[in-house]
């Protein structure tokens, strides 16, 4: 029995990773040609090539090693984002048309773990739509965040945001950690 039976190397593992990635991404990009040339089969002349184009391009800009999202847990947290997001718009227009509600600003500071760049712009965005928090800056494994009641602010939810992102991203390569 070789000595290596049973193991796939890391390069073995990304070269499959990008080849299911560009697969994805040509059956995604050549589903759309499809849908926006009404599925008019002689459309299929430019639209393979224009497909392959795509993929080619889009794994060159973005290489199948990055990090991606998993489909159904993102699935799972667009529309909690979304209501979250709603309900944060409510509460400041709230606080901006009425003067009693209480505003008392402050900066946290939440430290990541070693994280990639998409995860930390991935989670910035996602604290911004979150009621009363604007992530304005990110480095050397922080994440400033503009807190708009300081009072009663809990940074273990922010925390929470970061394990909700951690289960929408893959590690790269379409390997989970």
């Amino acid at each position: 029995m070789p000595e290596n039976a049973g193991y796939t190397s890391r390069k073995d593992r990304d070269g499959v990773a990008v080849s299911l990635t560009g697969l994805f991404r040509f059956m995604l990009f050549a589903g759309l040609w499809l849908a926006l040339s009404g599925g008019v089969a002689s459309s299929l002349w430019f639209g393979i090539p224009a497909a392959l184009a795509a993929t080619v391009l889009s794994l060159w800009l973005y290489p199948a090693t990055r990090p991606g999202l998993r489909p159904h847990r993102a699935l799972v947290f667009g529309p909690s984002l979304l209501a979250r997001g709603f309900l944060g718009g409510l509460d400041v227009a709230r606080r901006a048309l009425d003067p009693r509600l209480p505003v008392g600003p402050a900066w946290v500071t939440l430290n990541l773990k070693n994280r990639p760049d998409e995860f930390r712009v991935l989670l910035g965005g996602v604290i911004s739509v979150l009621p009363g928090t604007l992530a304005a800056a990110s480095s050397k494994g922080e994440l400033d965040v503009h807190v708009l009641q300081a009072e009663g602010f809990e940074i273990d939810s922010l925390r929470t945001e970061e394990a909700r992102i951690e289960k929408v991203l893959t590690a790269g390569g379409g390997r989970t950690e």
